[in-house]
């Protein structure tokens, strides 16, 4: 209690007796320039900003933040401000993909199309291979039940149903769990199956669950690197169950076995004999090359220079629908991108600049899988060690409107014009009480209750598992997430305002304290 009273001490003396130098950089982050920024981030000319797309949007917002960085007076930190990378894209190659079943001595049973592997990786080609059906694939320590036990699945493609044989004698509602699916496959995987192939469970007459994997599969892939191949640990092939019913000998064989497996729960699994498989599942690919940007303010300490304080927001969005209508994304995330460039404005103005270095990173690729933010980190401008705290600004810009309440089952509904998300880890509990003294100066209300879950839902996740303190600052859901109504009109700039002055003084406090002791600092995945 007394070093908390202590530190909060420290915290009031700080904010009063640097009064002036808070003042200095607070008045560059103006509303005025917010909104212009925002006008030409938010505009149809940007095009929705999609990463992996033949428009040009995104570049146009890179040039425009590179150009605003260079007039701001950060000094550029990759080549020119850009950071360039590569990325690769893979989608599914509809033309060769196929599952054939045969007979013994070669003669094709039955061929289709109607098969997915996951993970998507660069494809998956096994011939002629044996099979064993196992069932539900299910263990269970309590009870002792056990699909895989007394056979052999070592080099073979297993066969087995989604669910469990209580749900299926229950006749429960068909989905997908993805937990109890993704442990089944892995039972199989480290026993030594070249291939699960997962089928659709015939109680789900609609397919649901297949056509549900089949449109997040079928979607474009991106990836720094070009995948391995999918036939390594937990890669599985899906297909329904008509497959499976000429696997195991006639229509309505796969509905019949597992019926009897669940009304008796009693396992019933088996070698395929006389039958083999074919799966062909391969995936085509295509470059892309990415951009983050990056700006730097130099710090003032000749030590402690060489530590950073990390400002960061993703500038992609998602596009244009095949209507043609502009997905503008203005508080997702022009909000945070443009909200940097004032916050990098009002550090600029300090004199002296703060003792630590301010790095400015602006990332693509957010929404098609965090890669922006994963390059930076493997390719820092300061070492990972060296950098002492990451802020990531997504979605800052929205105030709670009544047609908002289509999120109110979600633990993130945009809050009110007083309000802030403000998510971190444990790595520096000391992060949360610079923020909650701040929040006070400013008569904000820190909302610090986002399950731990919320921790991979942006890009502050590529530093949160390398063992760097984060803050993440968001006003929330709200009823234009994602929707091609998230336009200028709907942003309170008053509120951007509010976390911009916070950003700034959250930074200035971290930058210039001597000393920062984590209590973590090891990775978190």
């Amino acid at each position: 209690m007394i070093l908390r009273i202590a530190l909060i001490f420290f915290l009031f003396c700080f904010f009063n007796l640097n009064i002036p130098a808070q003042d200095s950089g607070l008045n560059k982050i103006d509303v005025a320039d917010l909104k212009r920024h925002l006008n030409f981030f938010a505009s149809d000319s940007l095009q929705g900003r999609a990463f992996g797309t033949p428009v040009s949007g995104l570049d146009l917002a890179a040039n425009y933040l590179k150009k605003n960085a260079r007039e701001i007076g950060l000094v550029s930190g990759a080549d020119d401000f850009f950071q360039s990378f590569p990325v690769i894209s893979s989608k599914p190659d509809f033309e060769n993909n196929f599952l054939e079943i045969t007979d013994a001595n070669g003669k094709s049973l039955y061929k289709t199309d109607s098969v997915i592997v996951l993970p998507s990786g660069s494809g998956v080609n096994i011939s002629n291979a044996e099979l064993v059906f196992a069932g539900f694939g299910f263990q269970d320590e309590k009870s002792g039940y056990d699909d895989f036990q007394g056979i052999d699945i070592r080099g073979k493609v297993v066969v087995f149903a989604t669910g469990t044989p209580e749900s299926f004698r229950k006749n429960e509602l068909i989905r997908w769990d993805n937990s109890l699916e993704t442990a089944k496959i892995e039972k199989a995987t480290e026993a030594g199956a070249v291939l699960v192939l997962l089928v659709n469970n015939p109680l789900d007459e609609s397919n649901s669950v297949f056509n549900r994997l089949s449109r997040w599969v079928n979607r474009n892939d991106f990836s720094l690197e070009i995948p391995e191949n999918s036939t390594g640990n937990n890669s599985f092939a899906c297909t329904t169950s008509p497959q499976a019913d000429v696997l195991l000998g006639g229509s309505g064989k796969l509905k019949n076995l597992l019926a009897g497996i669940a009304e008796k729960q009693k396992p019933n699994s088996f070698p395929v004999k006389r039958k083999q498989i074919t799966v062909n599942v391969n995936r085509k690919t295509e470059h892309f090359q990415a951009k983050n940007i990056i700006g730097i303010i130099e710090g003032s300490d000749p030590v402690l220079k060489d530590e950073c304080v990390v400002f960061m927001a993703h500038y992609d969005h998602i596009g244009i629908d095949t209507s043609g209508n502009v997905f503008n994304g203005a508080d997702d995330n022009g909000s945070g991108t443009v909200l940097l460039l004032e916050v990098a404005e009002a550090f600029m103005n300090l004199n002296p600049k703060p003792k630590r270095s301010i790095v400015f990173l602006w990332v693509t690729a957010e929404e098609v899988g965090l890669l922006g933010s994963q390059y930076y980190i493997q390719n820092p401008v300061f070492p990972v060690e060296k950098t002492v705290a990451c802020f990531n600004i997504d979605m800052a810009g929205r105030v709670f409107e009544p047609r908002d309440t289509i999120w109110n089952k979600s633990a993130k509904m945009v809050k009110d014009f007083d309000g802030l998300y403000t998510l971190t880890n444990d790595i520096w509990p000391g992060l949360k009480e610079i923020n909650s003294a701040a929040c006070k100066t400013l008569d904000l209300i820190p909302d610090y209750s986002l399950p731990s879950s919320f921790l991979r839902s942006s890009d502050h996740f590529s530093f949160h598992r390398h063992g760097i303190p984060i803050i993440n600052y968001s006003t929330g859901y709200h009823a234009d997430y994602h929707k091609v109504t998230d336009k200028i009109s709907r942003i309170n700039f008053d509120k951007m305002k509010r976390v911009a002055d916070l950003c700034f003084l959250v930074g200035i406090e971290i930058a210039n304290r001597e000393k920062i002791e984590f209590t973590k600092n090891e990775s978190t995945n």
